[in-house]
């Protein structure tokens, strides 16, 4: 995952609603590190990070997956 692609999931997650408190804080937090960086150093800096905290193992996939069941009970 890019960091345009982690922008992008936490802008989805923040319209749906559909995130816990720890992933806003991870988004937040994430978000303005690698943000703070110069543009060109942007996905380094990202890349870093995800490898560091584990970000998209531990945050993004165990979304997806509630996310996904939850789907899967509204249409049963």
């Amino acid at each position: 995952m890019t960091y345009r692609q982690f922008k992008k999931w936490c802008n989805e997650r923040a319209c749906d609603g559909m995130w816990s408190a720890a992933t806003v804080s991870v988004c937040i937090k994430t978000c303005h590190t690698v943000d703070r960086a110069p543009f060109w150093k942007r996905e380094r800096e990202w890349q870093r990070l995800n490898e560091e905290q584990g970000i998209v193992e531990k945050f993004v996939e165990p979304t997806n997956k509630k996310i996904d069941q939850l789907l899967k009970r509204e249409k049963e």
